[in-house]
């Protein structure tokens, strides 16, 4: 088999033979996802170790070919996805609380199978047939998470959002490849599209809005915390946090930089939605309560520093955007491995109800302190270089106020890290959590290697900037100056403001909240104006999904339904109406008088002769 094929063909013949495991069999479910995973990531890396191999063979008549090409940029979201599956299938060994072992397994291989597909897919069309089928495992994977109707409403609420972008993005595709003639993704980049006529902007909005979508920016994102609610750690650490950020980000940069070139009205578009991005997300991250809720927040967060980074159009800022986007998959997959950990041994994620867990967890809060660390962008960590590449290259744009956005935008995430950290791992340990102890080795393992990944693309950020990133840009086409290491410029020195202003509002969180540190962002949740706001962000006033099916949907149904009846009324109770009453006033003249009838026909008569001689008189 061509190895090119493996990280595809191997999960799903895996994901296949497990269905045929019993639910009661122990361990054997585990143990075969995790060597697939496992074999698939060795396969990865050595895809990404050899030079660009390419895979085509016949599929449709037209003339399309189904092409698999491993280049520097694909071949890296090849070996990131795989780790991920690998990291997700070994931390789910000791976690009960994920729904049938079988059907989670099962998701999880198929969507690694699928993933992988369409990050090596050349050929659009392709793409599409993996990209959709994402869509499927994703209903899946929430609705069968938890047997109950919230699990069920969740996913139907992410396949609905999905599935309506992902028709924008056939659209845009469609057109792309009209336009360009050709479906073969590396054939347009030698002619790049441009944005010169009406079609062309269309079809990459189209594209634009599948690509934000599959990555969850606003306000495709509602989804999210959602299911972080009604689904399982595991998922969340997999789903939203990596899978989806890999692929949106890698087929935004695509689209962007490979397929078509940008002007300067487009760059102010996405750097736009990247900044909206950060501040709605990362506003309503501060407040939540639930562990997990609070990470998806920020998982929608920092996809708009991917945005924004990709949207500057300068080599700097779309180097910072896809450091950031394998950065965060990498935290952030380690903090909801975290929550996952600590409400496995603690039986919840309620912030109100936790607290001292550093003592009987020291593992997992040590994963989570330097995950957090990295999220919030703290020096040295991986999470610092990313943002200050998408910082510089805002800032060579010469709109600062993109700047001052995503700054905000990390005193923000840092304070909700206090917050949470806080809460949940220092404090005084509740009486009934005394006996909580530390996690399993199986879902310790994965979070010390994604946290060892944290420092070591932070401490020795050359390492990924020359043999992941520089590579990656250079498939894209874009020339890439040398990016260095940790350097304490004008920007390290903003950075350390902005963690002294965090700090600071955390300790006036802490004494306005009495002390609790669940309550450190009530001081910015209940002030004037904001009260109101959260409020009804809290009611979904502002989830256009929500909106749409709670006070869209009905009336447009009620008045549709009303049409229809007019409609039925007009095609079917009126003709047999109107042929009952003319039956019945003639079967009324038809009673068997043959009186009546003769002076029916004599009356006939009359009138004949009346009409004849009339006519003949006009002659």
């Amino acid at each position: 088999m061509n190895l090119i094929l493996i990280p595809i063909v191997l999960p799903l013949v895996s994901a296949l033979a497990l269905l045929l495991i019993s639910e009661k069999t122990k361990y054997l479910k585990e143990l075969l996802a995790s060597t697939a995973a496992l074999v698939s990531l060795l396969a990865a890396a050595n895809i990404f170790l050899q030079p660009e191999s390419t895979l085509s063979l016949p599929w449709l008549t037209s003339g399309i070919s189904f092409t698999l090409k491993a280049d520097t940029l694909s071949a890296f979201l090849l070996l990131a996805v795989s780790l991920f599956s690998a990291a997700i299938s070994i931390y789910s060994f000791s976690l009960p609380a994920k729904g049938s072992s079988k059907w989670f397994f099962f998701n999880l291989l198929m969507t690694q199978s699928f993933a992988a597909g369409a990050a090596l897919s050349d050929n659009m069309v392709a793409m599409l047939f993996f990209w959709e089928g994402l869509l499927v495992f994703l209903y899946t994977f929430i609705a069968l998470s938890q047997p109950n109707h919230a699990a069920r409403r969740t996913a139907g609420k992410a396949f609905l959002i999905n599935a309506v972008t992902d028709l924008c993005l056939l659209a845009g595709v469609c057109i792309t490849g009209y336009i360009a003639g050709t479906m073969s993704m590396s054939e347009i980049s030698h002619n790049k599209l441009t944005l010169d006529y009406g079609w062309a902007v269309f079809g990459y909005v189209l594209l634009l809005i599948g690509a934000v979508s599959k990555a969850g920016a606003f306000p495709f994102h509602t989804w999210i915390p959602d299911a972080a609610t009604d689904s399982s750690a595991p998922f969340m650490a997999y789903i939203p946090a990596a899978i989806d950020k890999l692929l949106g980000i890698y087929f935004l940069a695509r689209a962007s930089v490979y397929l078509y070139q940008l002007n300067g009205t487009m760059s102010l578009i996405l750097m736009s939605l990247g900044a909206v991005t950060i501040l709605v997300a990362v506003m309503m991250a501060f407040v939540q309560k639930d562990y997990k809720r609070l990470l998806s927040y920020h998982a929608v967060s920092q996809t708009g520093y991917m945005i924004l980074g990709i949207g500057t159009l300068n080599p700097v800022g779309i180097a910072g955007g896809l450091f950031h986007m394998i950065n965060h998959a990498t935290y952030k997959s380690c903090l909801f491995m975290t929550a996952g950990s600590v409400e496995r041994q603690a039986g919840t994620g309620d912030l109100s109800k936790l607290g001292g867990l550093f003592r009987a967890m020291p593992l997992t809060g040590l994963a989570f302190i330097i995950a957090a660390a990295a999220i919030s962008g703290i020096a040295p960590l991986n999470g610092f270089f990313s943002k200050e590449l998408v910082y510089k290259g805002t800032l060579d744009t010469g709109y600062s106020v993109f700047f001052w956005a995503a700054e905000l935008g990390s005193f923000l995430t840092l304070a909700s890290f206090l917050k949470l950290g806080h809460a949940v791992y220092f404090g005084d340990r509740p009486e009934n959590l005394k006996d909580v102890k530390e996690a399993p080795f199986s879902m310790l393992l994965p979070m010390a290697v994604l946290a060892g990944v944290c420092l070591l693309f932070g401490f020795g950020a050359q390492f990924p900037i020359d043999n992941f990133i520089t590579p990656s840009m250079q498939a894209l086409n874009v020339v890439v100056p040398r990016l260095s290491g940790f350097h304490p410029d004008k920007l390290y020195f903003v950075s350390v403001i902005v963690i002294l202003a965090a700090v600071i509002n955390h300790m006036l969180g802490l004494a306005a909240g009495g002390g609790k540190a669940s309550k450190a962002s009530d001081h910015i949740h209940y002030a004037p104006v904001l009260k109101e706001t959260f409020a009804l962000a809290e009611r979904r006033a502002f989830d256009l999904y929500e909106v749409g099916m709670d006070r869209v949907v009905p009336p447009v149904s009620y008045v549709l339904f009303k049409i229809d009846r007019a409609f039925d009324w007009v095609i079917d109770t009126l003709p047999s109406r109107t042929a009952g009453f003319f039956g019945g006033s003639a079967s009324r003249f038809h009673n068997g008088s043959y009186p009546l009838y003769m002076a029916l026909t004599l009356a006939g008569a009359l009138v004949y002769i009346l009409l004849a001689a009339g006519n003949g008189g006009l002659k």
